[in-house]
């Protein structure tokens, strides 16, 4: 019985497909930290995707630095519409408002932005339920009063617009290393992201590694990625520039504001990485032997996992004639109980399948 009733668990989920409903809260339970392990696109389920572009309308207020999110978005978008963006969601893209409000975090003031974000969103035709803002240099001067202060800007916006997800940033490098007070600063608005649950795209985290996971913050780099590579004081080398020489045809020739097309490439990635995440895609559930990757052998555990679960009912409930077994609540023990087990055990397999981005014969949709 059974291997029977494992046998039939496949079977009946491709008889069955089911469409996973995401979760729809504007807050996270949990903080969401984007940064330099959040870059690798191809891990990003497509279906994420467009529930995010579908979900969100994003306003995002910036100068130069933060343009070079904007710009690593573009190269994603040529090379596939799935990353479609523009400024009213044409045709199923992404409707983000570009350079809206103006300025940034610290320009004209420290304030400015804070009361742009409530005229925006106080306007009757607004329809914005994310914004973003950037810093250009600013946090490099900043002291911890200054980011308090935009600590507590954000904070008093979120309650006033509950509905609405803020999404919190650090200040780019500026090659003062980990003593330097911009990493201070940036720790400052770190910590308080994670005690706080709140949404970080960490700027400067992204340009303190490069693909590889070699960290560079250690070295003075600043945010055109270049680095002193032997403690001599000068910035004698660069980071993208070596990546990209040691990986052919793997970086973009953008234009980035101030720095290179592979910092702008990984900030655009690890933007779309922040939406899935905020519509729902949980990334580590999706790697279930804690391999590091995400592919077939994820789906074969947890087909494994959810056929012990089906084999320990059947011998614990239902070959007993149990009450546990009674699961249609009729006061009968028989196949309709065994059948309603197996839509159950069904329903999460197409949930996981569904929400880890592969499709109904095992593959990893692209």
């Amino acid at each position: 019985m059974n291997r029977l009733a494992a046998c039939l668990l496949l079977p009946f989920f491709l008889i069955h497909p089911l469409r996973f409903i995401p979760h729809q809260s504007t807050s996270p339970s949990l903080p969401i930290i984007i940064d330099h392990t959040c870059t690798d696109i191809d891990q990003v389920p497509a279906y994420w995707i467009d529930e995010a572009k579908t979900r969100f309308r994003i306003s995002y207020g910036h100068t130069s630095h933060g343009s070079q999110v904007i710009s690593g978005m573009e190269v994603l978008m040529l090379q596939s519409g799935l990353y479609a963006f523009d400024h009213d969601g044409t045709d199923g893209a992404l409707s983000l408002h570009d350079r809206t409000p103006s300025g940034d975090l610290g320009n004209p003031n420290r304030t400015e932005w804070y009361y742009r974000t409530r005229n925006l969103l106080n306007d009757h035709g607004s329809d914005r339920n994310m914004i973003m803002w950037s810093w250009c240099g600013q946090v490099s001067t900043a002291s911890k009063n200054d980011i308090d202060t935009y600590l507590n800007l954000m904070s008093s916006l979120e309650q006033e617009f509950s509905t609405v997800t803020f999404v919190y940033m650090t200040g780019h490098l500026d090659g003062t290393g980990e003593n330097g007070n911009l990493h201070q600063r940036n720790n400052q608005i770190r910590e308080y992201c994670r005690q706080n649950n709140k949404v970080l795209f960490d700027f400067a985290d992204i340009e303190s590694y490069d693909p590889d996971g070699n960290y560079f913050l250690d070295k003075y780099a600043n945010d055109e990625c270049y680095y002193d590579s032997d403690g001599d004081g000068v910035w004698d080398a660069n980071w993208a520039d070596e990546w990209c020489a040691a990986h052919p045809g793997e970086c973009s020739d953008c234009v980035c504001a101030h720095s290179r097309p592979l910092n702008c490439d990984l900030k655009g990635r690890a933007f779309w990485w922040m939406m899935a995440r905020l519509a729902g895609w949980e990334a580590e559930r999706c790697d279930y032997n804690n391999d590091g990757v995400v592919d077939r052998l994820d789906l074969i555990a947890k087909h494994t996992d959810l056929s012990e679960e089906m084999d320990a009912w059947v011998k614990d409930c239902w070959d007993r004639n149990d009450d546990c077994a009674d699961l249609n609540g009729d006061g009968l023990v028989d196949e309709n109980d065994l059948k309603e087990k197996q839509k159950q055990i069904s329903q999460k397999l197409a949930e996981w399948m569904e929400g880890c981005g592969f499709t109904k014969k095992g593959r990893i949709k692209r």
